[in-house]
């Protein structure tokens, strides 16, 4: 074993191995990849294979179709045998809620371009004979979905990765894991140490401990999860081809034909629970399962049999109950840990089997190239922070292996693990009647109900319409308050802080004390990764805010474009400081009463930072927001924001004040067009193609990304965002709906809402660079349906920013 290495994997399970193989396949062959025993031998050998192509996420649909096309070619790829059955699947839907996920999921695979139809429930035996179909109203046929023996698609990538130039160690067991003062990693293992450039926790099960020796924290759980098969059932001996696999919310479980029998794997929607009461087992627990728990396991089994009367006439084969990875959000982790450079991680796949190859080449991609083609947002472990404890994973990771095939609306989350991170309003807004949803750990009102009233999740406009509707009006009309204390804010200070600033920014920075401007820091290539509001509170002294969801993430971009030798402390206060946002035509009346500071526009004008006393409270006021009236972002420090709000309130009781929430803010951003980090503005995007232009400085002459962009503005322009005016409907685009002209499929929406004030449903989308003239029309499928839609030339509300400036 060499002691060096560009790269070290840590774990041999399909997500190391995926990745190897694909670096490799990047042209980074000096990559070690260390399993503590054989490969496959923690979760990946007992799992199911399944790979279906039924995905609510576009990206992550994207990662299951490369794996679904890439384990028929292995064998020829690499000389290793693969055992690849494509026998396409079936989820059924037994709720209305559930047909409208089929058809915004079947608008998914039109953009990612696989085989399927919706077919109603009389067409479901022409495609699986033995299936009752009682309370089914529409299944989702794949045509090409299937499943595959994982320790073959595993050893196959292993012996691509070896004959690329890998190198892959059996038997050797990672001890721990340090970090050198140059920067490099130093792996100790019972056989040795290497150094190395990169480190990869790909530890599955143990990937939590793993991460504890560096002080990292990951948060998975090792679920409980069984699958039972039955010995072979004389009906399925002679059948052909093989029936699809079944995916069935009134079992919860998957049904699939195997070795002439049938396979069920239910996931229990009660009494679930983590393995091994939640601590990894023993360094040498390898190619083991665990007792399995059938008696708890019988309301579901009993209900399969149902669905699929032939799984009761067989006696049970065997019998498989192991350890699954979960996250709280289902989703895999994979991409920088926080903290110090190139400590990766890839581990927490739920669906590993699916998604090893995939989640191998887009993670390979981003730690090469700098970025992945698609957008890994919702991959990247930094959507996690501090807050997700052991507990908290634990508790919701259980409830999330629960609701596997539950079909979860628009902004519909789970109800454990909540309260979290709390504004000091919260209570205060609760009794008012918000609807809270949780991100990034916090607790932020979506809108206002009545007393007893409770949001009804649909992907049609529900009952929230009217109460959001009434909230953006009094925006326009008079005036609103929100509460914005999640925003991610950092301060920067130091005698070097504007040169850093101005090296990581593509906009300018403000020169004058009090300035205000949007900045947006790309990455080498020139696109998007992040976009921050910069206010100048002093020469060397800065006010950073940005999405709730990037806090961690911002904070690494920062701390990582710092120069050697640059004086400049980066310090997050986030949860020092409250945020609430004022704003209407009334909002510096409403303002003035409650300060002696002049907030005249003359003496305060738009676009400017100033440290101010309201209600007897310093804090730091921003002419600027989100919604595009006359407003200030009020930044207050936590203990004091209470009395702030209570003053305001009372100073605009004349003005009928309205608490708004963030649906009604998302609404009133779309009448003015702005863009939203990570919808229209992702790792995928330059400035140019989001159409934002104006923020890219032309008299710099150097700062990260600038040569990436100058690259990118040689080449033919690939797409361009538009702004449109969706036809009447009874829903508002979600994002990653299909596009198109005259017939022709031309881009993606990626954000939507409606317009109250202007009484317009608008959308954002990317589209072929041809097509961006205004009055130019077009379609969108929407559940569905093919909605009309035209490009407007300007945003929708106060395109000259009168009313900001007033």
């Amino acid at each position: 074993m060499n002691s060096q290495a560009r790269v070290v994997i840590v774990g041999g399970g399909i997500m190391g191995v995926g990745l190897a193989y694909h670096l490799a396949l990047e042209g980074w062959t000096d990559i070690a990849l260390l399993e503590k025993g054989e490969l496959t031998s923690g979760s990946t050998w007992h799992a199911a294979g399944q790979c279906p192509h039924f995905n609510g996420s576009l990206n992550l649909t994207k990662i299951h179709l490369y794996g679904t096309r890439l384990f028929p070619k292995l064998e020829a790829l690499t000389g290793q045998a693969v055992s690849w059955h494509p026998c396409g699947g079936l989820r059924l839907a037994i709720t209305d809620e559930e047909v409208d996920w089929f058809h915004y999921v079947h608008g998914i695979s039109r953009l990612a371009d696989y085989d399927c139809e919706i077919i109603g429930p009389s067409e479901i035996r022409r495609h699986h004979p033995f299936l009752e179909t009682f309370g089914v109203k529409a299944a989702f046929h794949t045509l090409h979905d299937g499943h595959v023996a994982p320790a073959d698609v595993t050893n196959a990538m292993a012996a691509g990765a070896r004959k690329l130039g890998a190198a892959v160690h059996r038997r050797t067991r990672v001890c721990d894991i340090k970090r050198l003062a140059s920067g490099e990693w130093r792996v100790i293992t019972e056989k040795g140490e290497i150094t190395c450039e990169h480190v990869v926790n790909a530890a599955g099960s143990y990937c939590d401990v793993v991460a504890s020796w560096t002080g990292h924290i990951v948060p998975i759980a090792n679920m409980l999860h069984h699958y039972v098969i039955t010995e072979p059932i004389p009906e399925l001996i002679e059948l052909a081809p093989e029936l699809p696999v079944v995916r069935d919310p009134y079992s919860h479980a998957y049904l699939r034909e195997e070795t002439n029998g049938v396979l069920v794997g239910p996931y229990e929607t009660a009494t679930a629970h983590v393995c091994w009461d939640g601590k990894p087992p023993r360094w040498d627990f390898e190619s083991e399962l665990v007792p399995p728990e059938l008696d708890r396991l019988t309301p579901w089994l009993e209900k399969a049999t149902e669905r699929l009367p032939l799984f009761g006439r067989a006696g049970l084969k065997s019998v498989v109950s192991g350890a699954i990875t979960h996250t709280p959000d289902g989703v895999y982790l994979s991409g920088p840990a926080p903290g110090p450079a190139n400590y990766w991680m890839h581990c927490g796949a739920s669906i590993g089997i699916c998604q090893g190859a995939g989640a191998g080449k887009y993670l390979a991609q981003w730690m090469v190239h700098g970025q992945a083609e698609i957008s890994m947002r919702e991959f990247d472990p930094r959507r996690f922070g501090p807050w997700a404890s052991k507990d908290y994973t634990e508790k919701v990771s259980v409830a999330d292996y629960q609701h596997m095939y539950y079909c979860y609306r628009p902004a519909e989350q789970h109800e454990v693990g909540r309260d979290l991170r709390k504004s000091p309003l919260h209570e205060v807004l609760k009794a008012k009647g918000a609807q809270f949803s949780q991100v990034f750990g916090w607790e932020r009102a979506r809108w206002y109900a009545r007393a007893g009233e409770h949001e009804a999740f649909s992907f049609r406009r529900s009952n929230w319409w009217q109460p959001v509707r009434e909230e953006a009006l009094a925006v326009r009309e008079r005036v609103g308050l929100i509460d914005l204390s999640s925003f991610a804010k950092y301060e920067i200070t130091g005698k070097d802080a504007f040169s850093f600033l101005d090296h990581i920014c593509a906009n300018d920075v403000p020169r004058r004390d009090g300035g205000i401007a949007l900045g947006h820091l790309l990455n080498r290539n020139g696109l998007v990764e992040s976009e921050v509001t910069i206010a100048r509170l002093g020469q060397d002294r800065f006010y950073i805010v940005s999405a709730a969801a990037a806090e961690l993430h911002d904070l690494d971009e920062l701390r990582r474009r710092l120069r050697e030798g640059e004086q400049v402390a980066i310090e997050n206060v986030t949860e020092a400081f409250g945020t609430l946002m004022l704003a209407g035509p009334s909002a510096r009346e409403v303002l003035s009463q409650c300060t002696h500071a002049d907030v005249s526009n003359e003496a305060f004008g738009w676009l400017t930072a100033k440290v101010i006393t309201v209600a007897g409270v310093q804090l730091r006021a921003l002419r600027i927001n989100y919604v595009g009236e006359l407003g200030w972002e009020l930044h207050i420090p936590a203990a004091s924001m209470q009395g702030v709000y209570e003053a305001l309130m009372k100073a605009g009781a004349r003005h009928d004040p309205r608490l708004f929430g963030t649906y009604a803010m998302n609404s009133l951003r779309m009448e003015k067009a702005y863009r939203a980090w990570g919808a229209e503005l992702t790792n995928e995007i330059d400035l140019n193609e989001a159409a934002m232009e104006r923020f890219i400085s032309s008299k710099k002459p150097r700062f990260i990304g600038k040569a990436g962009l100058a690259d990118r503005r040689k080449r033919a322009e690939r797409i361009k965002l538009v702004y449109l005016e969706v036809g009447e409907g009874n829903t508002d685009c979600l994002g990653n709906e299909p596009v198109y002209h005259d017939g022709r499929l031309v881009g993606i929406t990626s954000s939507g809402a409606y317009g109250h004030a202007v009484e317009k449903s608008l959308a954002f989308a990317y589209v072929d660079p041809e097509l961006v003239v205004p009055g130019t029309s077009f379609e969108i499928l929407m559940l569905g349906e093919k909605r009309r839609a035209r490009v407007l030339g300007r945003p929708a509300w106060d395109p000259l920013n009168e009313r900001l400036r007033q």
